[in-house]
């Protein structure tokens, strides 16, 4: 079955509620959860914070594009763009144990070549209009089913995902499902949340 992947965002996860946030994301299940902050100087505390809430609750703690940054709180998963060196440069810093994720867009040949790299699982997306990343360039579903049937790790949809269409992703079969503003809509987290994971139970 596929896993809800929960994304913070500066904006709809304000500092002040992140761990309250984060808490009710872990309560609900969810393993996977990636620290993206766009933010010139990243709040040290707060991700440390956030990944002793994951640590605690057997989830994966990912930093998004700051290799550094992962290995200076303590965590050795990253999510990276699509430059080969910096695959194996994550892995150098972080260790050969790293969890390192990829972003592939519309594009199977950049996931071939992360999967020759040890990439520990692909993204592709923007599958659907992304609120969060408006001009994203847009992946078809048949690119997700291919990816799936042609490597031998872990495929992750992103983009714009939310309740109304996530039923739609049903026949792609991704391993991953990333979730931003669909999760903190409303401030209903919990509720988001399950009605997500009811819906990808019958997939």
């Amino acid at each position: 079955m596929a896993e809800i992947y929960a994304i913070s965002d500066d904006i709809l996860m304000p500092e002040n509620l992140a761990l309250d946030y984060t808490r009710e994301i872990l309560e609900c299940g969810v393993k996977f959860f990636q620290f993206r902050s766009k933010k010139a100087v990243k709040n040290e505390k707060l991700a440390s914070e956030i990944l002793n809430l994951c640590e605690k609750f057997g989830a994966k703690f990912i930093v998004n594009d700051d290799v550094k940054f992962a290995k200076k709180i303590g965590t050795k998963a990253v999510h990276l763009g699509k430059d080969d060196e910096n695959i194996k440069e994550a892995f150098e810093i972080l260790g050969k144990d790293a969890y390192v994720g990829v972003s592939c867009y519309n594009d199977i040949n950049l996931a071939i070549n992360a999967a020759k790299n040890w990439a520990s699982y692909v993204a592709f997306g923007s599958i659907f209009t992304s609120p969060t990343k408006p001009n994203a360039p847009k992946c078809g579903l048949e690119v997700v089913k291919e990816a799936k049937q042609i490597l031998n790790l872990p495929i992750c949809a992103i983009g714009g995902i939310n309740e109304a269409n996530i039923g739609s992703l049903s026949h792609a079969k991704p391993d991953l499902i990333a979730v931003i503003s669909a999760i903190y809509k409303n401030g209903n987290i919990k509720e988001n949340i399950k009605n997500l994971q009811k819906i990808i139970k019958n997939f």
